[in-house]
């Protein structure tokens, strides 16, 4: 599937509902199968409401962007200024906590124009690197961050619900 580059807004309070579905959407879509049931439905429960989502865009230290394509939603991205991992430097560094897209867009360039947008925003607000943490059993999602050059950096673990996890950080130098 071949489309339009997507049209990136930066999110306001009042797409916190809208963006609420599409992050609890994109998130199922990615790893509801790789999950224990019981485990993931407790997180998604938590942390995909509405009021949940309206904080987080509340919050100083954290900045979202939507990828629409002809005005709908297809994927967000997230980022965090926040403690860095002893591995990710040079410093200032921040955080992208999340990039997603629907499923049926995988491919076709939505990951690709959140993650240009993310890098800007980074490099724009005096940014050194630009970290993420990924899933070790997340294969299609670490080979997009390796392809966009990002290196791991180390690793961490990952509480959902009572699975910990064991996730790459990945890293990218912006200067």
């Amino acid at each position: 599937m071949k489309f339009e580059k997507p049209v990136l807004h930066a999110a306001k309070i009042s797409d916190a509902c809208s963006l609420s579905k599409l992050a609890e959407k994109t998130f199922r879509e990615a790893f509801a199968k790789l999950n224990k049931k019981q485990d993931f439905e407790k997180y998604v429960g938590e942390s995909f409401t509405e009021n949940k989502i309206k904080s987080e865009i509340s919050d100083r230290e954290s900045f979202f962007y939507i990828a629409k394509l002809e005005e709908k939603w297809v994927g967000y991205a997230k980022l965090c200024h926040g403690p860095t991992p002893e591995c990710v430097r040079p410093l200032p560094a921040i955080e992208l906590s999340r990039l997603y897209s629907l499923q049926q867009y995988w491919g076709c360039g939505i990951g690709l124009s959140l993650i240009e947008k993310c890098i800007e925003h980074a490099c724009n607000n005096a940014f050194k690197s630009i970290w993420l943490s990924s899933w070790k059993k997340n294969t299609r999602g670490n080979a997009f961050y390796s392809k966009m050059k990002f290196e791991i950096a180390g690793s961490t673990t990952f509480a959902l619900g009572s699975d910990i996890q064991e996730d790459h950080i990945f890293s990218k130098l912006l200067i």
